[in-house]
């Protein structure tokens, strides 16, 4: 009788403490993570229970598209790449519809910079929230840089002073000198996912081609050949400067790398970051600097791949979504998520944490070159593989530039008719 009672009691506790619950899909990094460690206090001001489910940012696209549907919704929040906002965007309610906040007010289109809530727009409206403002930025090798030996010896070889790569030929003339240190000068992004798009938009776009333009509402194929093999022939020379397994190097292999001490100078994503900073984790925490890439010949290019929160129309308990994704946007709530590893995408936030979270500057500088991938379709996903297959088959001697460009170009207008 006492163990029926006391199940009971603690039946009924749960049921006042969690007034509803939630299910919450997001993608796991350390970015993610942060929200885990102060779930419970999200549960305790709002009474809404949360299941967070995180998963490899490679399964997110299918998991979502098996839960998310016109008349069903799994999920009552997801977190959804923004190359994939239009593949889902119809499924979304609309921001301007979200519920109020009852705990946590509605965060203000102003709160956050207009070109990082550009990435949850589709067909002219925003149908979520970013909850990160994900950029290229450039990572440095600061005490390398700041070496006098080093600095010494550069300026005697190559006549002007070492210093964190400012265009792509001084990244390529510090490679050469780091080898003769045992140092690798750069590491690249060879992995089959959605980096390798990533990789290919950017140096596409600093020797000054675009893949796919709008014209009129709708892509066209516009990579100019001679710029895109010089691109091409770019990097391949930039790998040559590359760890070992350099031909299939993914997020972790990259991380490890840096961290490790073993490169100078590569691109990252700010939600990584944190990992290099860690001294229990890195070698070379506190020893980096954070700036926009490079400029190429043409252009300084930081490619944008920001994730937002949307809810889907199918939910029935959209307004506890949304209180979770204001609560993860919310000033005060952010200042301690931020010291659990979460990249902040407010304004605010960014401008005041810049001084012990230097990576924020290099941000708010890449914010100045921003580019996107060719992503408001709703067929993104298949331009991507075609994409990324053709310049990682490039770059990985898998086949002859000439051949990737031209395959590109076919394969991408065959898909452009076909989507007609």
């Amino acid at each position: 009788m006492r163990k029926i009672l006391l199940v009971l009691l603690v039946v009924l506790f749960a049921t006042i403490m969690f007034s509803e619950s939630i299910k919450v899909l997001a993608w796991d990094d350390a970015h993610s993570q942060s929200w885990k460690t102060l779930l419970k206090d999200f549960e305790k001001a709002t009474g809404i229970k949360v299941d967070l489910e995180l998963i490899p940012s490679g399964s997110m696209l299918q998991k979502t598209s098996l839960n998310v549907t016109e008349n069903r919704a799994n999920y009552d929040l997801v977190a959804i790449d923004e190359g994939n906002v239009a593949k889902f965007g119809d499924l979304l309610l609309p921001y301007s519809l979200w519920p109020k906040g009852k705990t946590y007010p509605k965060v203000s289109t102003t709160d956050i910079p207009a070109a990082i809530f550009a990435a949850a727009e589709w067909n002219g409206e925003l149908v979520g929230i970013p909850n990160n403002g994900n950029m290229y930025i450039w990572m440095t090798r600061e005490d390398l840089v700041n070496d006098e030996a080093y600095q010494a010896e550069f300026f005697e070889d190559f006549g002007y002073e070492l210093q964190v790569p400012k265009t792509l030929d001084q990244l390529m003339n510090m490679c050469v000198f780091f080898e003769t240190k045992g140092i690798f000068g750069f590491a690249p992004f060879t992995a089959t996912s959605e980096g390798a798009t990533c990789e290919a938009v950017m140096f596409f776009e600093s020797f000054g081609t675009s893949v796919l333009e709008m014209v009129d509402g709708k892509y066209q194929v516009s990579l100019d050949r001679e710029k895109a093999l010089q691109a091409i022939m770019f990097y391949k020379q930039l790998m040559k400067y590359s760890p070992e397994g350099a031909l299939s190097m993914g997020h972790s292999e990259r991380i490890g790398a840096f961290s490790d001490g073993l490169v100078f100078s590569m691109f990252q994503w700010p939600g990584i970051v944190p990992s290099h900073e860690n001294e229990d984790e890195s070698l070379v925490a506190g020893n980096i600097c954070y700036t926009a890439p490079p400029a190429g010949p043409f252009a300084r290019a930081a490619v944008r791949g920001c994730w937002i929160f949307g809810i889907p129309k199918a939910s029935t308990k959209q307004a506890a979504a949304a209180e979770f994704a204001y609560w993860v946007n919310n000033y005060k709530v952010g200042l301690k998520l931020a010291e659990e590893g979460m990249t902040p995408v407010r304004t605010d936030l960014l401008n005041e944490l810049s001084g012990e979270k230097p990576w924020y500057t290099g941000m708010a500088e890449a914010g100045k070159f921003a580019v996107s991938r060719p992503n408001r379709s709703v067929h993104y996903p298949e331009l991507s593989d075609v994409i990324k297959t053709n310049w990682l088959g490039a770059v990985t001697d898998r086949m002859t530039p000439e051949q990737a460009v031209d395959n590109m170009v076919k394969q991408l207008n065959s898909l452009l008719k076909e989507y007609e």
